[in-house]
Parts: structure tokens; C-alpha cells; sequence
């Protein structure tokens, strides 16, 4: 659990990080609204920790960042596309860490907290893979 904490910790400060050095506010957008996230998982995280609530609340549908990354990728600048790599992979790395938490789960509503957890992260990853094949025209399969 305090893995997890310090996974979504980690991954809120990267994204601040790049929040407030990139010069384009599409990517500042992306970044502060994966930030946000970040801040929440570790708050469920938290709240479990303590003997709260399991809940997740469910988001409304994210955010479309791309066509407002449409100017981000003119003239072959590619600026932002090795942060979003990262970002990623770090997505990739927290869903992976929250399925194998469910699978050597004993307790029923603890392993739905943490493949709900695993799916919110595959969503993220999804929506900056969306980015750059919008962007790029290239999709990494997965």
C-alpha cells in the first residue's frame, strides 16, 4: 500500500515538474490533469490505509487534449514527446503494480479497489498513447 502511495506521489511530481517548464498549455493542461490524478489515487490509497471507504469515484469521461496538441507537432517538434513516453511508462508501471496487488489479494472488495485503480491507470495511459498517435500518426499496440 505505501508502495502504491509512493508511486502515485511520485508520479503526481513528475508531472508538476513538467507542468511548469513546458511553454505549450496543451501539455501544461495534460500535465496538471494527470497530476490531479495522481493526488487522488494516493488519496484512496491513504483512506485504505486508515480502514476508509474502498471507493473510487467514478470521473466523468477525460479531457480530449488533442487537437489542442495539434500545434505541439508542427513542423516535426517533437518537444513534448519523450515526457509523454515517460509518462507512459510510469502509467504502465503504477497499472501493473495495482494488478498484481489484486491478484495476491485474499479480501474480495480489496482486489476491486485495485483493479479499479489498475483500470484508472490504463485510461491514463491511453489517453497520452491517444495523444501521440493524433499527434505522430504512430501507436504503440498494446
Amino acid at each position: 500500500m505505501k508502495l502504491g502511495i509512493s508511486f502515485e506521489d511520485q508520479g503526481r511530481d513528475f508531472y508538476l515538474e513538467f507542468a511548469e517548464s513546458t511553454t505549450d498549455p496543451a501539455a501544461k493542461d495534460m500535465f496538471l490533469y494527470l497530476a490531479e490524478e495522481e493526488k487522488k489515487h494516493a488519496k484512496y490509497l491513504q483512506s485504505y490505509l486508515k480502514g476508509e471507504d474502498l471507493s473510487i469515484e467514478e470521473d466523468a469521461d477525460m479531457p480530449d487534449f488533442r487537437k489542442a496538441f495539434a500545434s505541439e507537432f508542427t513542423e516535426n517538434d517533437f518537444g513534448e514527446v519523450g515526457v509523454m513516453l515517460a509518462a507512459m511508462r510510469l502509467e504502465r508501471k503504477t497499472e501493473d503494480l495495482y494488478l498484481m496487488l489484486s491478484s495476491v489479494s485474499s479480501d474480495g472488495g480489496q482486489r476491486e479497489f485495485f483493479e479499479k485503480l489498475a483500470a484508472v491507470e490504463r485510461g491514463h495511459y491511453d489517453l497520452i498513447d491517444g495523444l501521440l498517435d493524433a499527434a505522430t500518426g504512430f501507436r504503440m499496440q498494446t
